[in-house]
């Protein structure tokens, strides 16, 4: 909907193919960028946005070594749903052929950090990976704080909002000619559905809270603040935090 800008999500070369790899040796990343930055400068509009859910976890500090800086959005909805749609999924961390080659590994340095996770459910290791790329976000942003950088909070229901969506765009230099045409764009991507959860397992019952709360303190043990923050975000179930603080 933006004037000359190309969009794209997980385009080749895909950040998936190769993340299995980078957790092993990150400057598996550095050949990777080269090739993918080369395709970029062979496009033909201005502006190039793509969205993918592996960038974030590996890519960025080689991306910036490289003397790259891109704008950065920082998508979030809640915790608990993430969660279980990667559950879903079968896109399990460190576990499952999905999860290897699209979440980060509690092993692997530079993760969030937390003890036993080969003792941790299925569950709990999907919401660990929740919560390690809200921790990778919040150390883009900080490094991006130090060296200038642009980035732009968000919400999944955000784009749903057609405002609200020019005001991102906006915020990185993407500019619209023609608001009508833009606006009646934008309306026919909403409505679609997107990326569909078409996985066979079914979260159930389980006593999500629960599982919830013992990742969280076998996080704390490395990073209480961060605990501290996750739990006064808006991403966190209330029944945790409930538990967790008692209604103090």
């Amino acid at each position: 909907m933006f004037d000359d800008t190309l969009s794209e999500h997980e385009p080749e070369p895909n950040y998936a193919k190769v993340f299995p790899h980078v957790k092993d040796d990150p400057r598996h990343a550095l050949g990777f960028l080269e090739n993918k930055l080369s395709r970029i400068e062979a496009i033909a509009q201005s502006n190039y946005v793509e969205t993918s859910n592996v960038f974030g976890k590996g890519f960025l500090v080689p991306l910036l070594r490289m003397g790259v800086k891109p704008g950065l959005v920082f998508l979030n909805r809640n915790f608990r749903e993430t969660a279980k749609s990667l559950f879903k999924r079968g896109s399990t961390p460190m576990r499952t052929e999905r999860g290897r080659h699209y979440s980060a590994d509690p092993r692997a340095p530079g993760s969030l950090p937390v003890f036993s996770p080969d003792k941790l459910s299925d569950y709990q290791l999907c919401f660990w990976g929740v919560l390690d790329s809200y921790y990778r976000q919040l150390m883009a942003q900080s490094i991006y704080d130090e060296e200038g950088g642009v980035y732009h909070w968000v919400t999944a229901n955000d784009f749903h909002d057609f405002e609200k969506t020019l005001e991102v765009g906006r915020n990185f230099g993407l500019e619209v000619s023609d608001l009508e045409k833009a606006r009646d764009y934008h309306g026919s991507v909403v409505r679609e559905h997107h990326n569909p959860n078409r996985g066979g397992r079914d979260a159930g019952c389980m006593d999500f809270a629960g599982q919830e709360i013992e990742v969280l303190d076998r996080v704390s043990f490395f990073v209480p603040r961060l605990v501290d923050e996750f739990l006064a975000g808006d991403f966190i179930g209330h029944d945790v935090v409930e538990a967790i603080y008692g209604g103090r």
